[in-house]
């Protein structure tokens, strides 16, 4: 072999060599990260394997704190790994707390092991937030539904605002809602109850504020805490709904 040839051998060897490597490189390049894999399940319905689900994580759950607080019906979930308990107190497991959000609100009662893809890259992700705020999140749940006074409407509808149309949408229209199987507020909901007085109605979303799903009531919309919403907050929201009981 000459070495005329012997070097354009080489010149090839090498220059598909490099190929290689740069082919390998863009290949596990392309690969998403653990953390970029959770990212991306936050933001997904691909928690839930219901095709009646409507909720990604990040509908429930700012990703850090804002102030003032946000309106959202969940904490903010930067810290959320260092925290020692849930849901008020109720799940002293992160992952447990997942499950229940899953199978409440998402429809899938399957629970994620710790080994599962899914549960590690989510895992990831919430890890890469820390240190975040450790505090557990109070969560009250109001348990008994009584007549609240009157409120202020413009103050309810800037509460809607803040705390409703990510689920329902703009009032009145439900333009921009999660699905057209979330309620348009606050039409349907009184055609729902039509049968029933204007003080009950005012009855009924105060019930569904402050119960979502919880304590026999249907749907799948999660409560609002006295943390989240005080009961004059609730009076204001249902002025601003128009619920004024008369």
């Amino acid at each position: 072999m000459t070495g005329r040839v012997a070097s354009r051998i080489g010149e090839r060897l090498l220059a598909g060599g490099l190929l290689y490597c740069a082919l390998v490189a863009c290949s596990s390049n392309s690969e998403p990260s653990a953390v970029d894999q959770g990212r991306q399940l936050l933001d997904s319905k691909a928690l839930s394997v219901s095709h009646l689900n409507d909720y990604v994580c990040s509908t429930c759950h700012d990703i850090e704190a804002s102030s003032p607080p946000s309106k959202k019906t969940g904490g903010a979930l930067a810290g959320v790994t260092l925290r020692p308990s849930f849901w008020g107190g109720q799940e002293g497991d992160l992952l447990g707390a997942i499950n229940a959000c899953r199978d409440y609100f998402m429809g899938d009662n399957r629970p994620l092991a710790a080994s599962d893809p899914a549960a590690r890259a989510l895992y990831a992700y919430l890890e890469s937030l820390e240190p975040g705020d450790a505090t557990p999140i109070s969560m009250t749940i109001v348990t008994t539904i009584d007549p609240l006074p009157r409120g202020d409407a413009e103050r309810g509808r800037e509460l809607y605002a803040q705390g409703c149309t990510y689920c329902h949408g703009s009032m009145h229209d439900g333009r921009g809602r999660l699905s057209d199987r979330v309620p348009i507020l606050p039409e349907d909901t009184i055609a729902e109850h039509a049968q029933y007085s204007a003080r009950v109605q005012r009855l009924v979303f105060t019930e569904k504020i402050r119960h979502g799903l919880f304590l026999g009531y249907g749907g799948v919309m999660p409560p609002f805490s006295t943390e989240v919403l005080s009961d004059p907050d609730v009076s204001d929201l249902l002025e601003g709904l128009g619920a004024t009981g008369e």
